[in-house]
This record gives structure tokens, C-alpha cells and sequence, in this order.
């Protein structure tokens, strides 16, 4: 009876915890609790949510110093349609390689939780999106890559702020995948930074091995 009511006790502490919990923002300072929050008790309405905004925000941050071959609200409207598509491969492949990977440091996680738990790493890209719309609308000479010029040539004062910040979220968001990785896991959030950065290796000496190859056949 003890022991019941213990468990009883520890699922309602669970649930006063996770009402709590807004995951677009308390993953900036609770990424373990809202990671496991996301992983076990999120809809899948709001997983497609994560698609779609996570996706519309890597559509566009691709677009970053890159030549404007479309007006800025062609560019709007093919982030907001390729974006989640691209998001969604990316994220299926990594949830894979991450669950191997984690395997062989005892790691627990199902693919759909791992899936999860990546989507939920990419939030802090989501409050980007306000700053990259404004960029490209306020400053596009300065967002797009100017015929002629060398990449992040013509930044001002307000470009290099824009830069600033998005560094800044970026380093972050790689911290928070860690995290992520490692929770859904049941790690360390150093045990998930090795689980992401040792396939990342593997395919760059990968890549590296096979354009020495190439380059030694045509030379």
C-alpha cells in the first residue's frame, strides 16, 4: 500500500511538473525536462508543429549569404513548403544514426523518441525566425551575397549584430542537441555530444577519403 500510494505520489510531482513546462521556452533553461517532456507526453499535432516552424527557420537561415535568385516572399514561401520536407529526412536519418550510435554506449531510446528528442533540441532555431524575416526585409543588400562580393563583405553595425545573435543560438542549439541526445538516451549530456560528434567524424574522413581518391585518379 506503501509503495502505491510512493508512485502515486511520484506521477503526480511528474504531471505538477510538466504543466510547468512550455517547451518553446523553458528549453533554454531546462532542456533535459523539456526534452523528456516533448518525448513523453507531446501530441503528435505538436510534433508537426515543431516540423514545420523548425523547418520553415532552417529553409531560410540556407538562404544566409547566398545569391537572392527569388523576390523575398518566393523565398518565404519555399522555406515555409521545403523546409519542413528537408527537415523532417534529416531528422528521420540522424534519429537513426543516433540510436546505433547510442547503442553502444548502453543507450535506451526507441527511434520515435529519439526522433522527438531532435525536434525539440531545434527550438532555440524557431525564435530565430523574427530576426531572419526582419533581415531579409530590412537589410536584404546585406542578408544576400551581392554579385562581386566576398561572403559577409558588405556587413554593417546591424548585419553584424543579426550575426552576432545567430552564432550565439547556434552554439547553443548544438549544447541543447547534446542534452537532447543524451536524455533521450537516459545519458550523459557528454555521452550524447559524443554520440552526435563521432558519426559527424566518420563522415568527414569519410568525404576527405573519397576526394583524395578522386583527386588522385584525375591527377
Amino acid at each position: 500500500m506503501e509503495t502505491a500510494l510512493k508512485k502515486v505520489g511520484i506521477q503526480l510531482n511528474k504531471t505538477e511538473d510538466y504543466e510547468n513546462i512550455n517547451p518553446f521556452t523553458s528549453i533554454w533553461t531546462r532542456p533535459r525536462a523539456t526534452v523528456r517532456h516533448v518525448v513523453e507526453e507531446k501530441s503528435p499535432g505538436f510534433i508537426f508543429l515543431l516540423i514545420v516552424l523548425s523547418g520553415f527557420a532552417a529553409g531560410l537561415l540556407s538562404s544566409l549569404d547566398s545569391e537572392q535568385l527569388f523576390p523575398v516572399g518566393g523565398l518565404l514561401l519555399m522555406a515555409l513548403f521545403f523546409g519542413p520536407i528537408g527537415i523532417t529526412v534529416s531528422t528521420a536519418i540522424g534519429a537513426g544514426i543516433y540510436l546505433l550510435v547510442g547503442k553502444l554506449f548502453k543507450g535506451t531510446a526507441t527511434y520515435t523518441e529519439m526522433f522527438r528528442a531532435i525536434l525539440t533540441g531545434q527550438i532555440p532555431q524557431i525564435w530565430l525566425l523574427p530576426i531572419v524575416i526582419l533581415w531579409m526585409l530590412v537589410q536584404p543588400e546585406t542578408y544576400f551575397l551581392q554579385p562581386g562580393e566576398m561572403p559577409f563583405a558588405g556587413s554593417d553595425l546591424l548585419s553584424l549584430i543579426f550575426l552576432l545573435i545567430l552564432g550565439t543560438v547556434s552554439i547553443w542549439t548544438f549544447v541543447i542537441q547534446c542534452k537532447a541526445v543524451g536524455e533521450a538516451h537516459r545519458l550523459s549530456s557528454w555521452k550524447g555530444f559524443f554520440i552526435i560528434i563521432i558519426p559527424t567524424l566518420l563522415f568527414i574522413i569519410a568525404i576527405s577519403a573519397i576526394v583524395a581518391v578522386i583527386l588522385t585518379a584525375i591527377v
